[in-house]
């Protein structure tokens, strides 16, 4: 039989995408989270920022207080990277997300506590936690999320307990009642996280922002 011909610049190699080059941090990149969440914007972050630092002089925590940029709720955790990332993951997850409406969402945070980490106990995640109502909205627009995920051919996974993680701290903070912090997320994101190096890249929102905020997004193409 015959070898088989190749045509000139067609290969069996799955087209991949190209994340930011993230230079000037500290730490070693072990890989890329491919997840949903809702990210507040950076007027909407200031709140949270302000409550993360009342509550780690309350408690006396030691750990930094995350960048303003990076707070966020989770939605789905789409897929897990060691280095190569199909884009064809990435053109899926777009698509699916683009077919779920999101009229707004809000949310009230009205407990904070920390998460123990078994595996790494000096990275403790100190968080804010919404109330029922607030859950079971989230849980609603999760599960909608999730059917388009699936209907695209991935496996998302969903985040068990809604939160928004503000420090990494050694200590355990019991969960206890805060002064209730009202946020109202006007979109959902797609974000690539750079593992150890607290980058997160934002790969697209929806609703759609305006075209001169979309250039994060549309970058890679």
């Amino acid at each position: 039989m015959p070898d088989q011909m190749s045509l000139p610049g067609i290969t069996g190699e799955p087209a991949l995408f190209q994340p930011e080059v993230v230079h000037g941090r500290a730490g070693q990149l072990r890989g890329y989270n491919l997840f949903f969440a809702i990210v507040p914007s950076s007027e909407d972050a200031q709140p949270f920022a302000q409550v993360g630092a009342e509550l780690s002089r309350r408690h006396e925590l030691q750990g930094r207080c995350l960048p303003p940029q990076n707070f966020h709720v989770s939605l789905h955790a789409v897929a897990g990277y060691a280095d190569k990332i199909p884009r064809s993951d990435i053109d899926a997850a777009r698509a699916a997300a683009a077919r779920v409406a999101w009229p707004g969402l809000t949310l009230v945070f009205d407990h904070a506590g920390s998460f123990m980490n078994r595996k790494h106990p000096d990275d403790n995640a100190f968080v804010l936690r919404c109330d029922a109502l607030s859950a079971k909205a989230l849980a609603d627009r999760r599960r909608v999320l999730g059917m388009e995920l699936r209907r695209v051919g991935l496996k998302p996974e969903a985040s068990s307990t809604p939160h928004m993680t503000l420090i990494y701290d050694r200590h355990l903070v019991p969960a206890h009642p805060i002064e209730p912090l009202r946020w109202t997320a006007m979109r959902f994101s797609l974000i690539l996280s750079h593992q150890r190096l607290g980058h997160h890249q934002r790969l697209g929102d929806w609703p759609p922002l305006a075209a001169e905020g979309s250039r994060s997004r549309d970058s890679q193409k």
